[in-house]
């Protein structure tokens, strides 16, 4: 091959490609075109070694490769092509020795580049390298092709056509995104979702059959964690599912972003109190301590009053005033007569105030039972610590970038389909996180329900803003036509239909509960009170009622040990 032929062939690489640097790895190749190549460069041109390991500069985004290799089995081969795929290669196989076969030498190359499945490559033989050029052909079966130089695209853009040949997908179950249920016309399975429903068109736009490595269970949620160990035992094409974008060295095998999305908590809403705790409520403990304190007060004035004025005052006044208990609650009581213009004035006060509190204590009766309060509605991380509620998150979830620690919560980690389990059924005694995608569908199951059971907290949020992608097995070559079905359904809506479709997705799996989560007490008539609305009424009055049985019995124990001390 001449270095004039060499120059223009690989200059209509390099022009069909739109590449921005040239790599060359230089050991084998011949110097005299090497030397031209370097003399009179198109683009900017790097050398190095075939065991070389520096990866080229990240500030080109479009890169040749120009790999020379000997016209012997080269045993790092597998390695090599496991160091360099991703751009655009060109092999150019030195001249064959007395004992050596080039073209046996091709036929592993690109065997090895279809097993690790680099699909943009093409080979120069030595000998014919200014009549043909060399690739494979990946579908229906592997298949050598010889094409002569004014035969283009030189590469293979992308992946056309697979005839039938297996999609092999593995579902990681995670609704709504990916459903798996058996169809009850067909009894085959069905893989719904946004993400199912794009994987089915990627297999129709492949002319690719979907399969699934291993007996799928519908229900069977697993993490992506659990999804890579049979990615790599099974040589699976790709996951059917999304994951979250955090790290950098995802990037190579990450697709262009299927959903962009936020991490936020569902946090129960907070209930309704039962009409029994309506009185706790009302007769708090500051309540009652005000209510002592005016007794007090008042009863200490009265007594006070009458005994300067000589009138009739036990000790018994001053501990606990009649008067000014009755006065309190709202009651009439008598007083002496004659009295002085003080104490009237004392009466009045006692009556104006009584009455202020009786009416008081009837509106706020009133208004909280005829729309009763609720407990406390937690919104932020601090707020869930406060109610004492427990996080449940996914097992797989522990090692993420969440950073839990800083909130301070009791987190429980339980196994996918658990996790899944108790989130899609509400369960209200914890807190989940969810993704946006994920609350729109329960959002609309709870409109099914007498009313709303959670609440989607933008104030305890762990992601704003986190990009969700296909991550794609180390050896692909579906990264492209991925990416490319990315953007068109995104850029046409069908993303957005499939994603209004999940409800009804979810219903056809029978994945949907339309039952209330909580155990409602059935409609009572209005203005009707139960006798266990009265529960603590009924304590305090035994409770009380016991108190005063307990003095009486004090109070005749010590009259009988006065008469016998008396007697004695």
């Amino acid at each position: 091959m001449s270095g004039s032929t060499a120059k223009d062939f690989i200059g209509q690489l390099l022009l069909e490609s739109k590449s921005s640097l040239l790599l060359i790895r230089y050991d084998y190749c011949p110097e005299d075109w090497l030397q031209e190549l370097i003399a009179t460069p198109q683009l900017p041109v790097v050398l190095q070694s075939l065991h070389s390991a520096t990866p080229p500069s990240k500030h080109f985004s479009k890169l040749m490769q120009l790999i020379c290799l000997p016209s012997e089995d080269y045993g790092l081969l597998p390695k090599l092509l496991a160091n360099i795929r991703g751009p655009k290669s060109i092999f150019y196989i030195a001249a064959p020795s007395v004992n050596s076969s080039s073209k046996q030498v091709l036929y592993s190359l690109l065997r090895e580049c279809y097993r690790q499945k680099i699909l943009n490559v093409v080979a120069l033989l030595a000998e014919n390298a200014g009549r043909v050029y060399y690739r494979y052909r990946p579908y229906p079966r592997f298949e050598l092709e010889q094409r002569s130089l004014e035969q283009r695209p030189f590469f293979v853009s992308h992946l056309r056509n697979m005839h039938g040949q297996p999609l092999i997908v593995l579902p990681d179950q995670k609704h709504p995104r990916t459903i798996v249920y058996t169809d009850w016309r067909t009894g085959k399975q069905v893989l719904a979702g946004s993400v199912g429903r794009f994987v089915r068109t990627l297999a129709w736009k492949l002319n690719a059959t979907i399969q699934f490595p291993i007996e799928i269970k519908p229900g069977a949620v697993m993490h992506f964690t659990e999804l890579q160990s049979l990615i790599d035992k099974f040589q699976v094409d790709m996951a059917a599912t999304v994951v979250q974008l955090i790290r950098p060295e995802q990037l190579p095998l990450s697709s262009f972003p299927f959903e962009l999305s936020h991490i936020c908590m569902m946090i129960p809403l907070a209930q309704q109190l039962p009409i029994k705790d309506i009185y706790l409520v009302l007769a708090n403990a500051q309540h009652i301590l005000i209510g002592l304190a005016i007794v007090y007060s008042f009863g200490l004035l009265l007594s006070l009053h009458w005994w300067l004025t000589g009138q009739a005052a036990s000790l018994v006044d001053f501990l606990l005033n009649d008067v000014a208990l009755r006065g309190l609650l709202g009651q009439s009581f008598g007083r002496f007569p004659h009295t002085s213009i003080n104490a009237r004035w004392i009466y009045l006060l006692l009556a104006v105030l009584g009455l202020n509190l009786s009416s008081i204590h009837e509106a706020a009766l009133g208004t909280v039972l005829t729309h009763p309060p609720k407990y406390f509605q937690p919104r932020s991380f601090a707020d869930v610590q406060r109610a004492h509620l427990p996080l449940v998150i996914d097992a797989g979830d522990l090692d993420s970038d969440y950073d839990l620690g800083a909130t301070q919560l009791r987190v429980l980690a339980w196994n996918s389909s658990d996790f899944n389990s108790h989130r899609d059924k509400m369960n209200m005694s914890y807190v989940y996180f969810a993704s946006r995608l994920k609350w729109t569908l329960l959002s609309e199951q709870q409109k099914y329900f007498p009313r709303e059971v959670f609440l989607y907290s933008m104030n305890a949020c762990v992601r704003t803003l986190t990009y969700m992608v296909f991550q794609l097995p180390t050896n692909t070559w579906f990264l492209e036509p991925l990416t490319r079905l990315i953007m068109d359904v995104r850029d046409f809506g069908i993303f957005q239909h499939w994603v209004d479709l999940h409800f009804y997705d979810m219903a056809a799996a029978g994945l949907l509960s339309f039952s209330d989560p909580i155990q409602r007490e059935p409609q009572r008539l209005k203005d009707a009170l139960r006798l266990d609305d009265l529960q603590w009424i009924w304590v305090a009055y035994g409770a009380l009622l016991l108190l005063a049985t307990i003095v009486l019995a004090l109070e005749v124990l010590a009259k009988r040990v006065q008469q016998l001390l008396g007697t004695s």
